[in-house]
């Protein structure tokens, strides 16, 4: 009986022994396999940061080639190290180009691996010349517009807040309200040096602006007052600028008859007023500066928020129907020719014509087809939490200047309309009111004394 029961618990010890060696057999090949797991992963991390940085410089690249020859933009196949990196050009319309960079790699066997940026370009010289040639914007984006950066500001001082912008050479006018009537509402900022801009001059125009236009040696700026909507400011001298002459609008009165909106282009500007007795829309020949002279007008029975002009065709944001087009053709005999009522009820504040494509803001982001200009179609919107004031398009990026009160300027990619996609953006003290855009660089207008951002990518 003592022999058998010490037989079995040797037998017993011998089983517990095997069990405990299979255990850890498994324990250690689980440790070994994680340990192998952790540095695929850090090799996998390495290779694909390896490979976003091949596919953003292909990216680069060929933003650089379509800029010098945008008809030698075409597809590419080259093979760096182990990454084969593919540019595929593909043909969005006449003159827009969608460009795929992509680097594609072979983990193992059976894990082949890409990485894959995508991004739209446009031939801005021959798309539609802008009706003022000597304001293109400069070149197209670069950088990383996913983290923009602040590079300098400047404050107006106290009683004063911007309400309009405009960028020529990195030279920064600024149109605002003042506090009191004796305070200066324009302003000239030279920004040559982005990070340290500075106030050059300012001039006092009476009842405060809501907008302006530069072009050559004159501002051309929207007054509040009702007997001086137009005024034109000689700024040939920036140190000192000089207020050479002001028009009122012929046949419009009333508390709304007052410069709200204000765009420049083929010797004349057109400017708008607010909700008045008589036509709110009207042409002005500045091809004398000192001698305005009207040429038509269009009564819209609205405030007039924001013009855009291509060629012969006047797009308007307004009041009541969110966009109204107008055939400017024969500027004494202006001609309704389209209109389109947004979703919501929210008034459009602002409207950019690129190509075919036109960009509205209200409390949304909406992109239009204009390829029927009697008849726009909408693309694609983005709703938002508060109003578009302004805008501006270049390449594949709409910047705005909105009334979120968080997030007073945004960034969205527009690569396509029926996907716009959050880029990144930036909480101001106030309403961004006005965007300008110049060689990668954002120049915002905000309701605040402390009135002008800067803005551009990280490298």
């Amino acid at each position: 009986m003592k022999e058998g029961y010490i037989k079995n618990q040797s037998g017993q010890s011998i089983l517990e022994v095997l069990v405990a060696l299979a255990i850890l057999a498994v324990s250690i090949s689980s440790a070994m396999f994680l340990i192998f797991q952790s540095q695929s992963f850090s090799i996998d991390s390495v290779v694909n940061q390896e490979a976003t940085h091949l596919a953003q410089n292909g990216l680069e690249e060929s933003r650089k080639t379509a800029k010098a020859n945008f008809d030698s933009l075409a597809s590419t196949s080259t093979l760096v190290g182990d990454f084969l990196q593919e540019i595929i050009v593909e043909s969005v319309d006449d003159y827009s180009k969608k460009i795929i960079s992509r680097a594609t790699w072979q983990a193992d066997i059976r894990r082949p691996q890409k990485v894959e940026l995508t991004t739209v370009v446009t031939d801005w010289q021959n798309a539609a010349p802008p009706p003022d040639t000597g304001d293109t914007g400069g070149s197209g984006l670069s950088g990383d517009w996913r983290n923009p950066r602040t590079l300098g500001s400047v404050d107006l001082g106290p009683g004063n807040s911007a309400t309009d912008i405009d960028v020529v050479n990195k030279i920064i006018y600024l149109s605002a309200e003042a506090s009191a009537a004796a305070k200066p509402d324009f302003f000239i900022i030279d920004a040559t040096d982005g990070q340290s801009p500075a106030t050059v001059s300012s001039l006092n125009t009476g009842s405060g602006l809501n907008a302006l236009d530069v072009s050559g040696n004159y501002a051309y700026v929207a007054n509040r007052s009702t007997s001086a909507q137009l005024q034109v400011i000689d700024v040939s001298d920036r140190n000192n600028p000089v207020l050479a002459q002001s028009f009122q609008l012929p046949g419009v009165s009333g508390s709304g008859a007052v410069g709200n909106a204000i765009f420049y282009g083929y010797s004349k500007i057109f400017i708008g007023a607010k909700k008045a007795s008589g036509p709110e829309f009207h042409i002005i020949d500045v091809t004398n500066p000192l001698n305005p002279s009207a040429l038509g007008s269009f009564e819209i029975n609205a405030d007039i928020n924001d013009i855009y002009i291509q060629g012969d065709l006047v797009y308007l944001a307004t009041s009541e129907k969110e966009l109204v087009i107008l055939d400017v053709s024969s500027p004494a005999n202006i001609v309704k020719i389209g209109e389109y009522d947004a979703s919501g009820d929210d008034d459009s504040r602002c409207v950019q014509a690129v190509d075919k494509k036109l960009y509205l803001g209200t409390r949304k982001m909406n992109i239009l087809s204009i390829a029927s200009s009697s008849a726009p179609q909408l693309l694609g919107l983005k709703d938002l939490s508060d109003n578009v004031n302004d805008l501006r398009i270049r390449d594949e990026l709409v910047f705005l200047g909105t009334s979120d009160s968080n997030n007073e300027f945004q960034i969205y990619n527009i690569a396509d309309p029926s996907n716009i996609v959050f880029w990144s953006s930036f909480n101001f003290p106030q309403v961004a009111s006005g965007i300008d855009y110049e060689d990668n660089i954002v120049y915002v207008a905000v309701r605040s004394n402390n009135a002008l951002r800067i803005i551009t990518s990280s490298p």
